[in-house]
């Protein structure tokens, strides 16, 4: 019965994100004060509170109207894996008081939608921003094959029209009521993945691995950039606070510097790695002389700047001076959000790139101007051309798609800004810039703030935004943005996989005076729950300071021109940087990206269908662990320096390989690697013999048959057959080649007709990952793995039972407290916990077990009895 059912035909589904029509074009925020279109859909997204509160848009953005246009309009072709009836759900923007119409055409079916409410008129979401999400379906006989699909505003109302996404399926029992998506033989093969890997058969045809380690800042280890103002801890008066320190409240400022002054040691700021950083586009604080007094009197100390908020202000010729002297030490220029706050006129830009017809010559194209764009910026502040190698580009959307270019472009450290809505998961955006830093010889850093949404966490009334008057827009408060557990888990995730320097954007409300009017009081100055936070990470990871190295035995392999983010600004890669819409639209090369990694950090894609939270979508407990890195092709083969250390690579996305390119991965597998590779993702190497295109559904993994949706392919000769369809012919195979071994899915890109990963892709990453961790979890929880001169330290984040909402605390529900086992492939001596060192791990042969508390943290180190 049960191989029955799983060889059934699968229902279909063909998801579309309304941002990925073509003829979107510019923005339209329904919440603004002028939200007008002429003719066209225009991006909005990501939302501002009422998307948020709801729990975000699907992939991060909708599409939007304004009220009066009836003529907007935006298509797309897609490619339906059967005929038949189709249900077609709209998730869009259901108007309170006024109907919201709109009309989907599908082939020659005309549908309309938003006529009268789906959400009841006194909903929560609608009382405070008069609407809310709402989902509505109608039925279309559709032909298999190309349909035409349309998105019309069709009329003129008196609200805006906003589209999220439009799915069409033959699921007739689908309901979605928030980003869900129907059943998928992939995601249930991943759920039944998530019940446990054990006695999967490894793939790669060798295990062992040996991590690039991260680079440091001048080899000294880690740093934490702070924020500072002012210089009085540097001026040579013996009453002053003698470390380097910020605080913005003045009650709470006059309070510390009573309490600390000439303390030697004051909480978070005495620490050595405490570096300032100060505020402008140029070194001008080194004009200070209080700042080069304690440079001269702390000469292993750094310093640096961040570029945002400030004018291109020109150096004086005693600062110039003085920043030669301190260079050695300077760590740079922290540019958040931004490539170095510098915009190559658009004009220029187009005309550049109008010649470019692939990713790669886009990137030839504005590398240029990119450069000569931040030495104009560098020339204004130093009057004398810079280079790029001093600017820490901090971008959170799109880091995933310039991390590869920013380090040969010059820059010493590349950093990602996170935040608790960059939905696409924080381990995956650490594998793109980790994976880059390794290859490149490069830095890592970490732009820290407590953003979620259009909200932050901020433990000061400076910089608090808790009226009435902003909440339509934004809310900065202690009870919004991100919370504590959000904060906490970043910290130490992102402290393990090896950031070199950690800079924190909110480093003014670290202390506080909390109370209240009635019976709590007012309490003395103390330290925020932030500053509690910070403090204890502080001091935890200085009494271990041999964090070891992350230990990522496959990559992925990503061409250095690959454009995609999981979480995009603008629905095109690179942002548009290049200001070519129609060379960067989404494709297949982007869906595969997604389906893939996706597939790796399972189950990423089930969250992405819940209500954003503040850790949900960052942080997730994945199927397979930590074990990833990307890492990438360039056309100069000398910068593929890394790759032979991954026992197992999986390519992702196009390749635009050159044959020089091509030579070098075949030289991979020759070498002992184990590549994946799928049909249609590069010619440049030496492929098995492939018959012609045909159709199935269905597919046998090593004898088991299960169900797939509808999927091409084509038919392969030779080799070990690994997947073939219910009639026989070989889908997948492993072919030996030299030392190594190539495995090769004859499916264009892994993805069925519908433009979803087949199962086969999945069972492959499975297998793939698979005998080359010599410490794996089980559990529930996330987990990342670093090796030391030692042993081996496991780092477990628990997200569940911390639903934090955009606004207010979340009760911790200790119901969902993991019982966690560690298992080793060595004879386990010693566990020790960093933490929680009151409550050791239980040890018993290659076990390690412990509780991970909800929306908690475990660092354990692992000793084997060898050492």
């Amino acid at each position: 019965m049960l191989i029955l059912l799983l060889c059934a035909a699968a229902q279909e589904t063909v998801w579309v994100e309304a941002e990925h029509l073509q003829g979107v074009r510019g923005y339209c925020w329904p919440g603004g004060p002028d939200p007008k279109t002429d003719g066209r859909w225009g991006v909005s997204g990501p939302g501002w509170a009422a998307e948020w509160t709801q729990g975000g848009e699907s992939n991060f953005m909708s599409i939007a109207c304004g009220p009066g246009d009836d003529q907007a309009a935006a298509g797309l072709d897609v490619d339906l894996p059967a005929a038949g009836l189709w249900r077609v759900w709209v998730r869009y923007r259901d108007n309170r008081g006024m109907s919201s119409r709109f009309r989907v055409r599908a082939g020659d079916v005309l549908l309309t939608y938003g006529e009268k409410p789906v959400v009841e008129e006194d909903n929560e979401l609608k009382l405070y921003w008069d609407w809310a999400f709402a989902w509505d379906v109608r039925d279309a006989t559709l032909p298999a094959g190309r349909v035409r699909l349309e998105l019309l505003s069709a009329f003129a109302e008196k609200g805006c029209r906003q589209v999220d996404c439009v799915v069409l399926t033959t699921d007739g029992a689908y309901r979605p009521r928030i980003k869900e998506r129907p059943r998928h033989p992939t995601h249930e093969l991943l759920a039944r993945y998530a019940k446990g890997v054990e006695g999967l058969e490894p793939l790669a045809k060798k295990s062992d691995h040996v991590p690039t380690p991260l680079k440091t800042f001048r080899d000294r280890g880690f740093l934490y950039l702070w924020n500072m103002d002012q210089t009085k801890w540097a001026s040579d008066d013996p009453k002053r606070v003698p470390v380097p320190y910020h605080l913005r409240d003045k009650e709470a400022l006059e309070a510390f510097e009573k309490m600390y002054a000439g303390a030697k040691d004051v909480p978070i700021f005495s620490d050595p790695r405490i570096t300032p950083v100060f505020h402008g586009a140029g070194p001008y604080a080194i004009e200070k002389p209080e700042l080069r007094r304690w440079l001269d009197a702390h000469p292993d100390r750094a310093w640096g700047l961040m570029m945002n908020y400030h004018p291109d202000k020109p150096l004086s010729a005693e600062a110039k001076e003085a920043f030669a002297k301190y260079r050695d030490r300077y760590v740079g220029n922290v540019s958040g959000e931004s490539l170095g706050y510098f915009y190559p006129d658009e004009k220029v830009m187009v005309a550049a790139t109008a010649g470019a017809r692939t990713r790669r010559q886009l990137v030839e194209a504005f590398t240029p101007l990119t450069l000569a764009s931040n030495a104009a910026k560098q020339k204004k502040v130093y009057g004398e051309d810079g280079d790029y190698r001093d600017v820490i580009p901090c971008k959170s959307i799109g880091m995933t798609a310039f991390a590869p270019l920013c380090y040969p472009w010059g820059a010493r450290t590349v950093g990602y800004e996170s935040s608790a809505i960059t939905a696409g998961l924080l381990s995956m955006r650490q594998a793109f810039l980790r994976g880059a830093a390794r290859q490149n010889g490069g830095l890592t850093a970490v732009y820290r703030s407590c953003n979620f949404g259009d909200a932050a966490t901020i433990f000061s009334e400076t910089g608090s935004f808790t009226k009435p008057k902003n909440i339509l827009d934004n809310y900065y408060s202690v009870f919004s943005g991100a919370g504590m557990t959000w904060y906490k888990m970043d910290l130490w995730y992102q402290y393990m996989a090896g950031a070199s320097m950690f800079y924190h954007e909110q480093g003014f409300d670290e202390f506080w005076i909390p109370g209240g009017t009635g019976a709590a009081g007012v309490k003395p100055l103390q330290l925020s729950p932030k500053g509690k936070l910070v403090d204890r990470f502080l001091r935890v990871s200085a009494a271990h300071p041999d964090r070891g190295t992350p230990f990522t035995p496959v990559a992925f392999l990503v061409d250095y021109a690959h454009g995609w983010d999981a979480s995009p600004f603008e629905p095109h890669a690179f942002g548009n940087w290049g200001k070519r819409p129609d060379l960067t639209l989404y494709g297949e090369h982007e869906r595969m990206l997604r389906e893939l990694f996706w597939i790796a950090y399972h189950p990423i894609g089930v969250k992405a269908e819940e209500p954003i939270t503040a850790t949900n979508e960052v942080y997730v407990p994945g199927v397979f662990g930590d074990l990833f890195d990307v890492v990438y092709a360039y056309p100069d083969v000398k910068r593929w320096t890394t790759i032979d250390t991954y026992p197992a690579v999986v390519a992702a996305g196009d390749l635009e390989l050159t044959l020089a390119e091509g030579k070098r991965l075949a030289d991979y597998v020759e070498n002992g690697g184990t590549l994946l590779l799928c049909e249609g993702q590069t010619e440049a190497l030496e492929l098995p013999e492939r018959g012609q295109l045909r159709e199935a559904e269905g597919y046998a993994w090593l004898g088991e048959k299960a169900a797939s949706q509808r999927y091409r392919f084509r038919p392969l000769s030779g080799g070990r057959p690994l997947a073939t369809t219910p009639d026989g012919a070989v889908v997948c195979a492993a072919y030996e080649r030299g030392k190594g071994r190539l495995i090769y899915l004859s499916v264009p890109r892994g993805l069925g007709v519908d433009r979803s990963a087949v199962p086969v892709l999945a069972r492959l990453v499975a297998h793939l990952t698979r005998g080359l961790a010599p410490v794996e979890v089980d559990g529930g929880v996330e987990w990342a793995l670093n090796r030391t001169s030692t042993g081996w330290i496991v780092t477990l984040l628990n997200p569940a039972g911390q639903a934090k909402p955009q606004h207010g605390i979340t009760p911790t529900d200790f119901r969902e407290n993991r019982d966690v086992t560690i298992r080793t492939a060595f004879d386990v001596a010693s566990a020790a916990d960093w933490l929680m060192p009151d409550d050791p791990p239980s040890v018993k042969g290659r076990a390690v077990k412990l509780t991970v508390p909800a929306g908690g943290v475990r660092v354990v180190e692992i000793r084997g009895s060898d050492r």
